[in-house]
């Protein structure tokens, strides 16, 4: 997995687990929340929406043409048109659950693969033994175009299908025509990201100002300093010293990975080496590069993943010292 996509993956789990987060709170999460209309429909298509206690309250021709002028409406299929269970999936999983569920289709619906629609809901729940558990809609591909033409005939054109569960009020945060996650609303992640690039903007500009207002006065006044460069050298010179050779970094790295083991991409910066690539076993790795007496504070910066190749993925962070450890 290149690093690209293990970043996206891991922004994507991120910010759904901080909008869902941020949803949730009192007062400030009303708007983040996105607000449907909730109708239910049942098998014998009557339609109903859920009051403030999750009772259903049946809605007749007026109320249903009166609904069907607003934008966001979520057509949630009742008991015999659509289903809810939870599916426990391997932690390695939790980033892209819906495609490691749509490789194992027969396990875990009643239907035929080409006639299964199913969509996940939230970014599920860790367990105590390293698993995650999704709640997930799904029904029917040709009963929900049935429904979704009966309801076209009555005025209702829905922006998201979704699965009657244990309580007609839960959140609307799935959609099974897609597959994909319901969306609406505005995303807390997004502003926070929004507001760090502006503060980033800023410290930028402020930067640029000081450079072209108090950069010539600061060089001129270290020019008075060192008027024939003798203490600039002096510098570099020590900077060059106190550096780690970039070969023998690439030799002690060589030398710690297995033979079942190989790197992708190395990069070194400010003191830390970045090592990616394929091994047998990544979990063994920290051990493996810690034994190099240069390398200390090996911890993984993504998650190791398998890959069709039986072989695991690995992104390993260090820090270098020259010096060697005692």
């Amino acid at each position: 997995m290149s690093i690209s996509n293990t970043i996206s993956g891991l922004w994507a789990q991120w910010s759904r687990r901080f909008d869902e987060g941020m949803a949730q709170v009192p007062g400030l999460g009303a708007w983040f929340r996105p607000n449907w209309d909730i109708i239910v429909v049942n098998r014998d298509g009557q339609y109903a929406m859920v009051d403030d206690t999750g009772a259903l309250r049946p809605l007749d021709e007026t109320q249903l043409q009166q609904l069907a002028k607003h934008k966001r409406i979520c057509l949630r299929l009742g008991e015999g048109l659509g289903q809810q269970r939870t599916i426990t999936l391997p932690l390695a999983a939790r980033h892209d659950p819906t495609a490691t569920i749509a490789l194992s289709m027969k396990q875990y619906f009643p239907f035929p693969e080409e006639d299964t629609a199913f969509a996940v809901h939230g970014s599920g729940q860790m367990d105590g033994a390293n698993q995650c558990q999704f709640p997930v809609s799904f029904a029917r591909r040709s009963i929900i175009e049935e429904i979704l033409r009966h309801a076209a005939a009555v005025g209702i054109i829905p922006k998201v299908v979704d699965a009657l569960g244990e309580d007609p009020r839960d959140p609307v945060n799935a959609d099974l025509v897609s597959g994909e996650k319901a969306g609406g609303g505005k995303s807390a992640a997004k502003l926070v990201l929004g507001l760090c690039a502006v503060l980033i903007a800023i410290a930028v500009s402020i930067n640029i100002w000081s450079s072209l207002t108090l950069a010539p006065t600061a060089a001129a006044l270290l020019d008075q300093r060192r008027p024939d460069g003798t203490d600039q050298a002096m510098l570099q010179k020590q900077a060059k010293a106190q550096a780690p050779s970039v070969l023998n970094i690439w030799k002690a790295a060589t030398k710690a990975l297995p033979d079942d083991a190989y790197a992708e991409y190395m990069i070194y910066e400010k003191g830390r080496l970045r090592l990616a690539g394929k091994a047998k076993d990544a979990a063994m790795l920290v051990s493996a590069i810690e034994s190099q007496k240069i390398f200390r504070e090996t911890s993984f910066a993504a998650a190791s993943l398998k890959e069709e190749d039986g072989k695991e993925s690995f992104d390993l962070t260090t820090t270098v010292h020259k010096e060697a450890r005692p």
